[in-house]
């Protein structure tokens, strides 16, 4: 299964490509094999590897999600380095894939433009964030506190630091995602997240999944945003 969808960014021209694990093998092969096919597709799309911008990877269960994160993080580095998240989210598989892949790219308006990486101190598997063309892309944010609400509140605190190294803040924001655990109200959710994020002017989009990297998480949300 892939699905290409084009949109745009802030007016920038865009693409994610979605690939389907096939299931046959082990989920490290399976893993390598459905990157690599989503890379080939973004580049007959006609996008540069360094345009990469975005990776989000979706499991059958935990243990998959982290074998999947490995291969992820060997494949995706240089020039294709990017925010990325993870999820666990059985229901979005069909059989008898394990693993979901999803690249986005973004064209630069400025032809010239090129990608810089900014990591955590110390480096850890996502990126703080990429950022191309007056554009930031944060990879996703979570928290373990013990409330969902908890957890946003200590969420838009990481995200505030994140843009402000980035030299931005949340007014700025262009893209708003939010992966809600399948175990919190949906309605209950969103007011959470509209009442701690009052800058935002852009949609805010909920999307709801299993899991996470951590049983204790209950939601991860990736911002991007102009520089």
């Amino acid at each position: 299964m892939i699905y290409r969808n084009w949109t745009t960014i802030d007016g920038r021209e865009s693409v994610q490509v979605t690939v389907s694990g096939n299931g046959t093998e082990a989920v490290d092969s399976e893993s390598k094999l459905a990157l690599a096919r989503a890379l080939v597709e973004i580049e007959k799309a006609g996008f540069r590897r360094g345009e990469i911008v975005r990776s989000r990877l979706f499991a059958l269960d935990s243990a998959a999600r982290q074998a999947a994160s490995d291969v992820r993080r060997a494949m995706l580095v240089g020039d294709l380095r990017s925010s990325s998240s993870s999820f666990v989210d059985a229901e979005r598989l069909a059989k008898p894939a394990r693993v979901i892949m999803e690249v986005t790219a973004v064209r630069p308006l400025n032809a010239g433009a090129t990608k810089s990486v900014r990591e955590y101190e110390p480096v850890i598997s996502p990126p703080m964030f990429v950022a191309l063309d007056g554009l930031v892309f944060l990879s996703g944010n979570t928290d373990e506190s013990a409330t969902f609400e908890a957890q946003v509140e200590a969420i838009r605190a990481k995200i505030d630091a994140s843009l402000g190294v980035a030299g931005s803040d949340l007014s700025k924001a262009v893209v708003v995602s939010a992966f809600v655990s399948k175990k919190v109200d949906a309605a209950t959710a969103r007011k959470a997240i509209a009442a701690r994020f009052p800058e935002v002017t852009c949609p805010i989009t909920l999307t709801t999944v299993e899991g996470y990297s951590a049983a204790a998480k209950m939601v991860e949300i990736e911002i991007t945003a102009r520089a």
